[in-house]
């Protein structure tokens, strides 16, 4: 596979990573006829945890450290982030929330890793 078709499939994988959330959001909307709109909060809340570690790291090397450190921060940040907002809309904090939470952080840690990665693959 050339250098241009990586960057291009690791940065498709990683918008579909990051539009799982907003997906779920979505889904939790309809089903609820568009009343309630707090997994949209949460997922934005997220997304912004992941931005921001993004944006501070940069286009770092590809070195195994720096992957698990770069995946664990955004990881943390989007979770502790979309707790937050959860808490801020009025949600009890207990296993359900944390559940979601993670689960959104999950999902932007791994498109925000594959993000960087495709930046990397540019080298």
């Amino acid at each position: 596979m050339n250098r241009s078709a990586r960057r291009w499939s690791l940065h498709v994988l990683s918008d579909v990573f990051a539009a799982l959330p907003f997906a779920f959001a979505a889904i939790r909307a309809a089903a609820t006829g568009g009343k309630d709109l707090r997994y949209v909060w949460v997922a934005l809340a997220a997304l912004a945890g992941a931005a921001i570690v993004v944006a501070v790291a940069g286009r770092h090397g590809k070195s195994l450290g720096a992957v698990g450190v770069l995946f664990a921060a955004i990881l943390v940040s989007s979770t502790l982030l979309a707790i937050v907002a959860a808490l801020l809309l009025g949600t009890v904090l207990g296993v359900g929330i944390l559940v979601v939470a993670f689960s959104f952080g999950l999902c932007f840690a791994a498109g925000g890793l594959l993000h960087v990665l495709a930046l990397d693959s540019r080298r």
